[in-house]
């Protein structure tokens, strides 16, 4: 009889590990991962969770995290820190932001927002899009946030600060995911297609647009407020039907045009560029991290109203 329960239960343990094996042997299931997926992989030692709730570790990180995350403070060392507020920071320093979360070349990332709305996903997005930037490619936004990891009881919650030891992730920057203002006013003398991610009064100039010296947009970009692709009553991307559903004519159905995204600091327009990029396949899009605070520096820039 014990030998008999002895083999059932090695049996039981080896039919449980041949189920999760798929799940831990492979990489990122996509772009958006979902809980069940994050819960099946926490405890491997490639998996790098990111957690960007709140300004500092001291409140709803510390409160309670998914196991093994660290946290990082957005914007922090995530955007620029001068007069441009969505520039990218120097290779190095980007090098290190990443570096000091624990994350090697050949981490699993995974970054958690706080899944409250479609302005707080943009700085996941403008994370995702930094460690592509960066040239990492394994990299995932947890679909839902925190919210949907707290929804299932079964998903663990640790309290407290993760302290981990720095990673040997070393950049490979990739160019073509990011506009500079020189190659934007090449794309709007050449009629590259525009992408305006900002709500429609700033982009009408009805409303000033943050730090940006003037209301209004780039003459010719189409309007695509960030908003459009979130749902609010899930706090997810909406489903890839609407998505597309959403692409601005300019665009249309070629996912081979070359086009930019832009907003105010590279923040909305992160949202755009990861849903038009990474989930609809616009493999030609690039970031304007400048936008229109970088746009409206020189008083030459023309800026459209209406």
């Amino acid at each position: 009889m014990l030998k008999k329960l002895t083999l059932y239960l090695a049996l039981a343990v080896a039919a449980l590990a041949a189920a999760l094996a798929p799940a831990l042997a492979e990489g990122l299931p996509g772009p958006l991962v979902p809980a069940e997926w994050l819960r099946a992989n926490i405890g491997r030692a490639d998996l790098v969770v990111v957690d960007i709730r709140g300004r500092t570790a001291a409140n709803e990180f510390a409160a309670g995290h998914v196991p093994g995350a660290v946290f990082s403070a957005y914007p922090g060392g995530w955007r620029g820190q001068g007069a441009i507020a969505g520039a990218v920071p120097a290779t190095a320093a980007l090098e290190a932001t990443i570096a000091e979360l624990g994350v090697n070349s050949d981490s699993l990332v995974v970054i958690v927002p706080a899944g409250t709305d479609s302005t707080e996903f943009g700085g996941a997005a403008r994370l995702y899009w930094s460690f592509k930037y960066a040239g990492h490619d394994t990299v995932a936004i947890l679909d839902g946030g925190w919210p949907a990891w707290v929804a299932d009881a079964a998903n663990p919650v640790a309290t407290g600060v993760t302290e981990v030891a720095k990673g040997n992730f070393i950049a490979q920057v990739r160019p073509e995911i990011l506009a500079t203002t020189e190659q934007v006013e090449a794309a709007l003398a050449a009629g590259i297609p525009l992408i305006d991610a900002r709500p429609p009064e700033q982009y009408a100039g009805t409303k000033k647009a943050g730090a940006a010296k003037r209301a209004g947009h780039i003459p010719g970009a189409a309007s695509l407020d960030s908003d459009l692709f979130y749902d609010a009553a899930t706090n997810r991307i909406k489903p890839l039907d609407d998505l597309r559903a959403l692409v601005p004519v300019a665009l249309g159905g070629d996912t081979g045009v070359q086009a930019i995204t832009y907003c105010n600091a590279g923040h909305w327009s992160a949202t755009d560029w990861f849903v038009l990029h990474e989930l609809l396949g616009y493999e030609n899009l690039a970031l304007y991290v400048d936008s229109m605070i970088g746009w409206t520096q020189d008083d030459a820039h023309p800026v459209a109203t209406n």
